[in-house]
């Protein structure tokens, strides 16, 4: 475990070793939004397991991006007292607080949001039915702002990194995939055009916070659908986004149509994305998550001994056992309840 163990550093915030807990939905938000008792117990026993960082679920930017009505969310100061809560436990039990700015885009529908699910182009969700409603220039415009408005928030509230959630078929995947993204103005078409959106979130957001604070963005390297993004076309895409001044990237797949990627089942390969963050790693000089299937410290330590990535995201594994960390560190690997 000496690779899994060592430090390492994001800008100045320093990790005290690789393993990450990514953004994963909770279900213990109450239906307006509001945090509860139990869900600053759930990050506070996350933290005290050891990991070095925990990004916080999905928050969305604004009401109607929501995806389910057990959402965390950040639209409005209302939500600060709670999310400060959870970034204060975070930090006393030794992680470093994170948390995800998200925008679900057609992924929902109009029974949660009361209106038509927004969208890049005249496409419905493949697995909601219901019409979708085309972004214009100045409502794309109006979401870039509340990423922004998201980010100033999540700084007022503690937190010590920002995730943007570019991932998992939601808004700005959307609008990066051919797949779900059939304009034909400046949002739309080749690689530029596509990244547009995801470039100003990054722009926008890195005005409110400084150049100092870290911002990772996610990313579905690999969607498995016609027309859907590969490890390829992803790295094209990351080649705008570096640019713009993330900090960290981490390396996921699947969207709305390809669940089973996103949130992998057991019959699949352990770190079946590990080779994906690799491709990414070697491109770029920034630091990089591998996510999917990591559930064994074993394994954890080998993408990092291996150079795959520089941080391993552990998420239903630390569900499972929120101690996994510690044991593997003090060699009690016997006594993980894996996931």
């Amino acid at each position: 475990m000496k690779h899994l163990f060592t430090p390492f550093k994001i800008k100045d915030r320093l990790l005290k070793n690789r393993i990450v807990m990514p953004g994963l939905a909770s279900f213990l938000i109450e239906d307006d939004g509001s945090i509860t008792d139990k869900t600053v117990e759930h990050y506070r026993r996350r933290a005290a397991g050891g990991p070095a960082m925990v990004i916080v679920e999905a928050c969305a930017v604004s009401p109607e991006g929501i995806v389910s009505e057990h959402q965390a969310r950040i639209y409005h100061d209302r939500f600060l007292e709670g999310l400060s809560q959870i970034a204060r436990v975070m930090k006393s039990e030794g992680a470093l607080p994170a948390l995800q700015i998200h925008h679900g885009g057609r992924q929902t529908s109009i029974k949660i949001i009361k209106q038509k699910p927004l969208a890049p182009s005249p496409l419905p969700c493949p697995t909601i039915t219901g019409e979708v409603e085309p972004l214009t220039i100045d409502a794309i415009q109006e979401i870039v702002g509340k990423f922004g408005d998201a980010a100033d928030r999540a700084v007022e509230a503690g937190f010590e990194l920002i995730e943007i959630h570019g991932a998992h078929g939601y808004l700005i995947n959307q609008f990066l995939s051919r797949f779900s993204n059939i304009r034909e103005d400046e949002y739309g078409g080749d690689v530029a055009g596509r990244s547009r959106i995801a470039r100003e979130i990054i722009r926008e957001v890195r005005e409110r916070v400084g150049g100092d604070f870290p911002i990772s963005f996610k990313i579905s390297a690999q969607e498995f659908v016609p027309d859907g993004l590969t490890v390829e076309e992803s790295i094209e895409i990351l080649k705008e986004l570096v640019d713009e001044g993330i900090d960290v990237v981490q390396v996921s797949a699947g969207n709305d149509a390809t669940p089973e990627w996103i949130c992998q089942p057991m019959f699949m390969e352990k770190a079946c994305l590990a080779d994906s963050a690799a491709q990414v790693k070697k491109t770029f000089g920034i630091p990089v998550m591998a996510v999917g299937r990591i559930n064994d410290p074993v394994v954890a330590d080998a993408i990092i001994a291996q150079g795959k990535a520089d941080l391993v995201c552990i998420g239903r594994g630390l569900l499972s056992d929120p101690e996994m960390p510690k044991k593997a560190q003090e060699g009690r690997l016997e006594d993980i309840r894996i996931c």
